[in-house]
């Protein structure tokens, strides 16, 4: 869902121009057809959308032992779970409810693989995750401390990584999150005034009717 463009949006990654066409210039996208009816693939362009990482479902499928990963630029807005009692009341009253289900989720799944008990067997080709539904995932655990390096001497470990990931995830799936929030404080706030004039003008147009 997203385009290369995005990674330089106010909100973002803050990517420069040259940062954004450097990183897109590394993928091949498949264009066409050509003058002769051709497909030909080519450097991408900070226009192109981010490609998948697999030519068809099927492809993915067969590399991933039949598993078909989701869409990961929606994922942090189609993945979350359920809070218990009382908290989950708050989740149905309009600007109290919890938003970050899905943000939660990916960090603690990405920190969840842990060695399986002894009374439990996991099949070949899947790991044990306390989070994971059914405790079995077949996703091979991506993230291990110090793969990453930091300018900032920010942690190298897993749990920052997994932070890091889900932030960006949360982004992807909502990159104009803060400027809608934005437009939406400004827009309540201009009713509440409204509302308040209309309703001094009505007190004074009716003000002299007697009832």
């Amino acid at each position: 869902m997203l385009a290369f463009r995005n990674l330089g949006d106010v909100g973002g990654p803050a990517f420069s121009v040259d940062e954004v066409a450097a990183l897109a210039a590394s993928y091949k996208i498949k264009d066409g057809p050509n003058a002769a009816g051709d497909y030909f693939e080519r450097p991408g362009r900070a226009s192109d959308r981010f490609p998948p990482p697999f030519a068809n479902e099927q492809a993915a499928r067969a590399a991933l032992g039949g598993g078909y990963p989701p869409d990961m630029s929606v994922l942090a807005k189609a993945r979350g779970y359920s809070r218990g009692f009382p908290t989950f009341l708050f989740d149905a009253i309009p600007g109290f409810s919890y938003q970050e289900h899905g943000v939660d989720y990916i960090a603690s799944l990405l920190q969840g693989y842990q060695d399986a008990p002894k009374d439990v067997k996991i099949p070949d080709g899947q790991y044990y995750n306390i989070y994971m539904p059914g405790r079995r995932i077949g996703m091979i655990p991506p993230l291990v401390d110090g793969s990453v390096t930091y300018d900032d001497k920010t942690p190298q470990t897993i749990e920052q990584y997994a932070q890091d990931v889900a932030a960006f995830l949360m982004w992807s799936a909502e990159p104009h999150l803060n400027q809608r929030k934005s437009v939406g404080m400004g827009v309540i706030s201009f009713l509440v005034v409204f509302a308040g004039l209309l309703y001094f003008v009505k007190r004074r147009i009716w003000s002299h009717v007697e009832h």
